[in-house]
């Protein structure tokens, strides 16, 4: 008799254990302020700052498989939850921005939030990811900014991917340490071969894009030991808050001098006077070989991913004796050996004909296709309906200058994934950072709303945040900005050039050999935006005023040497004596007033770029002074002038491809060649096209070891900016 109520008593047991079941499983899957969101606050805002939020992830959360974050209060504090950490990281920043009016960028990416005020939200935002894929960089980020970046450096940057709901970066450090082990330990090279292979730090994108081989290099010894450590720390870093790295997968590249180990291979010819390693068929016997033990090093350095770039023959490389089509296949079948989880992320970048052939033997949900320059122009109608990715590409070589398409990437981006459904993410492909952050801080935005903002509503909200405070002529400055600098019509790679970093001539059209000094706006605007943001002052946030009042008038300075170049020339051609020496006087001097300036902001310091390079080697102990020089001179200086020896500077064109108007370079970079200009011109001497004295000149400076420069900014910002824009301007404009 006793039967039903043990039976029940069962029951009832049973029941609890599911419920006891239950309840465990849903606290290890929602956890309260999980350690990587408290050590990402913390880092961004000082210890304690964790503190003061209370962060949640619930992976239930997430609607219909797409990321969600919510931002509420809990407990008297600010409440950030999400279905994942990433996604929280970004409430967290959309937090910040939009409420607490807290910028976080390059110029300033981690502030004191211990003790500025967090308001409470009054009631709930939601707001659900409709991108898929969140895609960051380009293989010459790694180079022209990232290639002289310490640990400490790194974090601040993955902190910033977090922030801006970044799932799939780029992840290409430690490539060099694949391969010195690959050769050294699986194909039999000799040290000496191996360094003659391997590119130095600062050319590694290009050597990991088969276009060139050892160039900076060779690298020491501690140089892989570091490199190994810091792709370890990259890459747990970025897991640990939820991304997946897009690691370098393999497709054929070989050292050019393969054919001494008994493999064959085949030349790819010359990449801008550079010899490019060879290429392996991907069809043959050799490739499969190889693949599989460069995934092997891959994988032991890296870890395993979820996406693996490649982009076989690249900038014209030689196919001849390949089959192509069967390549693409091939290509793919290696990496599906090594993971086959992985998927095939590939650039679409000046593609021929035969590069086509990756959508018709890749299968759809294993490639993905990188838009890259989407913002100048886009082709997803020829990508078959494989999943593309929207890029921004607003930067070439790191080259200098406010610029960009804020107004059509924030409009675009919608329209184009109404007219395109494969159109599954967003990303940021610039060959350098570090400026112009408003177009990243917008597009990375526009995955987490459902339809465009209206784009000068938007950039007035920035403005508060960016500052802390509102401010009317701010708003007016910007918005002045967002109708000039910022609205580009053109396909134009990256911003118009400054002519003061010109080689010197009576007439400039370009700086390096593939942009242009043309201005596409009216540069009064800019001039107003400047005087503007001047009136402003002071606002609360100091740090990002500095800067941008010193980006604002270095545009406006900028602009007026193209115009004072042009007058000082038609002066000269009417033999006006008396206005040609004294617009060359002013030409000089503004180029010294722009280094005053650029000095009075650490962003636009050239020390601060040189000195991060020498500082990599006080990371490893034992290194001494010529492996800081290394990393400055042969690296850090030559790739910002003459970026090559002398064949790719001058006929393969890349002398300041990567220049930089930064104080100290202008003073004893710019200037000099302005100068050494001028006199000759002025004493008669003949001025052939080419001077063939001036790549000389080039490289005596990024080699010479006695120059040393500060990193510490000198100045007010404020009282310089007022005094040039007073002196070549006018009078300031009053309330």
């Amino acid at each position: 008799m006793f039967q039903p109520f043990s039976f029940s008593l069962r029951r009832l047991a049973a029941a609890l254990l599911l419920t006891l079941i239950g309840l465990v499983a849903t606290q290890a899957a929602s956890r309260t302020n999980p350690a990587a969101l408290t050590g990402l606050l913390d880092r961004i805002g000082g210890r304690g700052t964790s503190q003061r939020f209370v962060t949640r992830v619930d992976p239930a959360l997430a609607d219909s498989g797409r990321d969600v974050f919510i931002i509420s209060a809990r407990r008297g504090k600010p409440c950030i939850s999400g279905n994942s950490v990433l996604a929280v990281a970004t409430g967290i920043n959309w937090y910040l921005n939009h409420y607490a009016h807290v910028n976080l960028s390059w110029n300033r990416l981690t502030t004191d939030l211990t003790r500025r005020p967090m308001p409470l939200p009054q009631g709930e935002e939601r707001r659900t990811c409709q991108a898929d894929y969140r895609y960051y960089l380009n293989y010459c980020t790694f180079s022209y900014s990232m290639s002289v970046w310490t640990w400490e450096r790194w974090q601040q940057e993955i902190d910033w991917m977090a922030l801006h709901g970044i799932n799939m970066p780029l992840q290409i450090v430690g490539l060099d340490v694949v391969w010195h082990r690959l050769l050294t330990r699986d194909l039999g090279y000799s040290e000496a071969e191996a360094a003659a292979f391997i590119a130095g730090p600062c050319f590694q994108a290009w050597w990991g894009m088969n276009n060139l081989e050892g160039w900076g290099g060779p690298n020491p010894a501690w140089w892989y030991e570091r490199q190994a450590n810091l792709a370890r720390l990259i890459t747990d870093r970025q897991r640990e808050l939820g991304m997946q790295p897009v690691l370098p997968g393999y497709s054929g590249m070989v050292p050019s001098d393969i054919g001494a180990h008994g493999i064959p291979a085949t030349s790819q010819g010359k990449w801008c006077g550079f010899m490019r390693p060879y290429i392996l068929d991907p069809n043959s016997a050799d490739f499969a070989r190889i693949a599989a033990l460069y995934y092997r090093r891959l994988h032991e350095v890296m870890g395993r991913s979820a996406y693996y770039s490649m982009d076989p023959f690249h900038e014209g490389g030689h196919t001849e004796g390949i089959d192509v089509p069967a390549a693409y296949g091939s290509i793919e079948a290696a990496l599906k050996r090594a993971n086959p989880a992985g998927k095939w992320v590939i650039q679409f970048w000046q593609w021929g004909g035969a590069q086509y052939n990756v959508l018709r033997k890749v299968p759809h949900g294993d490639l993905i296709v990188l838009d890259l320059f989407s913002d100048g122009h886009t082709h997803f109608d020829r990508y078959e309906k494989h999943d593309a990715v929207y890029c921004m590409l607003p930067n070439y070589g790191g080259r200098t200058g406010f610029f960009g398409r804020l107004t059509k990437v924030m409009t675009d981006y919608y329209a184009q994934r109404a007219a395109n459904p494969h159109i599954k993410g967003i990303g940021a492909t610039p060959e350098a950072i570090g400026q112009t952050p408003v177009l990243y801080d917008a597009l990375f935005e526009l995955p987490w709303r459902a339809t465009p903002p209206d784009p000068a509503t938007w950039l007035a909200d920035y403005t508060t945040s960016r500052y802390g405070q509102a401010s009317d002529p701010a708003r007016e400055a910007w918005e002045l900005m967002r109708q000039s600098a910022l609205a580009c019509p053109t396909a134009l790679q990256g911003p118009h050039e400054a002519a003061v970093c010109a080689r010197p001539s009576l007439e400039v059209d370009r700086v390096s050999t593939w942009g242009g000094t043309a201005l596409f706006y009216d540069p009064a605007r800019v001039v107003r935006a400047a005087q503007l943001l001047l009136r402003a002052a002071p606002l609360a946030d100091s740090a990002n005023y500095s800067y941008d009042l010193a980006d604002f008038t270095r545009q406006a300075l900028t602009d007026h040497s193209l115009q004072l170049l042009n007058d000082l020339s038609r002066a000269h051609a009417a033999g006006d004596r008396a206005g040609y020496t004294a617009r060359r006087d002013s030409f000089l001097t503004l180029i010294s007033d722009l280094d005053e300036l650029l000095q009075t902001n650490a962003a636009f310091m050239l020390g601060s770029w040189t000195q991060m390079a020498r500082h990599i080697a006080d990371e490893v102990p034992g290194t001494t002074e010529a492996d800081r020089r290394w990393l400055e001179l042969d690296n850090a200086r030559t790739l910002i002038t003459t970026w090559g020896p002398r064949e790719a500077s001058e006929s393969g064109g890349l002398h300041d491809y990567s220049y930089r108007e930064w104080a100290g370079l202008l003073h004893d970079f710019y200037l000099p060649r302005w100068q050494r200009f001028f006199a000759r011109l002025d004493s008669g001497a003949a001025l052939p096209d080419d001077d063939p004295e001036a790549f000389d000149f080039e490289w005596s400076w990024a080699h010479n070891a006695s120059l040393s420069y500060p990193d510490h900014p000198t100045g007010s910002t404020t009282e310089v900016a007022r005094r040039l824009l007073t002196r070549y301007f006018g009078s300031p404009l009053q309330p």
